[in-house]
């Protein structure tokens, strides 16, 4: 295999890699966020059930995705760490204390641990904001070095990346407590599942147009073919699944497929995020083939990790199989 297809190879693993873990840990992330709003304490309740056990399953997708990045394309981390340190920092953060709190309430069940976990679900997502803001905002890069400040990636674009992704957990959050806990809706439930809804899709949109218009690459891919056509046909799927999404909500019908669609969105969006800036993995500067390691350590990964990928993915069914019976337990 060519030094090219083997950066192609695993540009493409690891975005599913990330896809999955964002697809199927943002319901918990979102469920986890939900347990901050006021609400009856048995719901409270429900909320922290429906929780486990499949968070760690889900986050199986980070840790092989941040292992494959490192051995496939070091300069990610070079650079985007230092770039990024206080995001990453701030999801690092979150991610130990959302675990650490959610073991320490199933012990205990004081309501301390399980303010503690929503707090940390919130930070987790807030990290993610950071992350994805300061990468699709552009990386100062010199000489293969970053080049910027500890703050460059804090700008309106991140912060409004950061809502998005927000009030878009709590949306999946919301659908998966009423798809796998048998969630009793409150009666304006489907009212803020739809303001969340309204709330991320607005500032996602809005953080896109802020993007830098001048010498921006997003832009280009829907001028240039084949990306044109890609991309205004995952506009056409996203904008039919939004109306499917729309329509169950107002018409409070196949309420429970409303997690699947959520998730359909998420993923469509993410793919064209990649098909907008592919090939560039540090956008708009460093390209994935030059960012690659040595075809002879991206060969030896094929064989080392490529068999673990099947392995997780009937980990993952398995685990979601055996326990998404329905009930208050899950």
């Amino acid at each position: 295999m060519t030094p090219t297809l083997l950066a192609q190879i695993w540009f493409a693993i690891i975005c599913l890699e990330a896809a999955l873990y964002v697809v199927l840990d943002g319901g918990n992330l979102g469920i986890g966020m939900l347990s901050l709003v006021p609400q009856p304490e048995h719901e409270r309740e429900t909320i922290m059930r429906a929780f486990g056990p499949m968070w760690d399953a889900n986050e199986t997708w980070l840790l092989i995705a941040a292992a494959t990045t490192y051995g496939a394309f070091p300069m990610v981390y070079s650079i985007a760490l230092n770039a990024l340190y206080i995001p990453a920092f701030v999801f690092g953060v979150g991610l130990v204390l959302r675990v650490a709190s959610y073991e320490f309430y199933c012990s205990s069940g004081q309501r301390l641990w399980r303010f503690l976990f929503g707090v940390a679900s919130l930070l987790a997502v807030v990290g993610q904001g950071f992350l994805l803001g300061g990468f699709i905002s552009g990386i100062s890069i010199a000489n293969g070095h970053f080049a910027g400040g500890p703050l460059d990636w804090a700008t309106p674009v991140t912060a409004l990346f950061t809502l998005g992704i927000v009030f878009g957990y709590l949306v999946l959050g919301y659908t998966r407590l009423i798809n796998f806990a048998s969630y009793e809706l409150s009666p304006n439930a489907l009212l803020q599942l739809s303001s969340a809804t309204v709330i991320a899709a607005c500032a996602l949109i809005a953080g896109a147009l802020l993007l830098p218009h001048a010498n921006y690459l997003y832009f280009d891919r829907w001028t240039v073919l084949p990306s044109a056509y890609i991309l205004y046909v995952i506009a056409a799927c996203i904008a039919i699944v939004c109306a499917a999404f729309a329509y169950n909500v107002l018409t409070k019908t196949h309420v429970r497929e409303l997690y699947y669609l959520s998730m359909a969105i998420f993923a469509l969006g993410f793919v064209g995020m990649i098909v907008g800036v592919y090939p560039y993995i540090l956008p708009p500067n460093v390209t994935i083939f030059e960012a690659a390691s040595s075809p002879a350590t991206q060969v030896f990964m094929l064989w080392g990790i490529g068999p673990i990928l099947p392995i997780v993915l009937v980990y993952n069914y398995y685990i979601r199989r055996i326990f998404r019976q329905d009930g208050p337990e899950y």
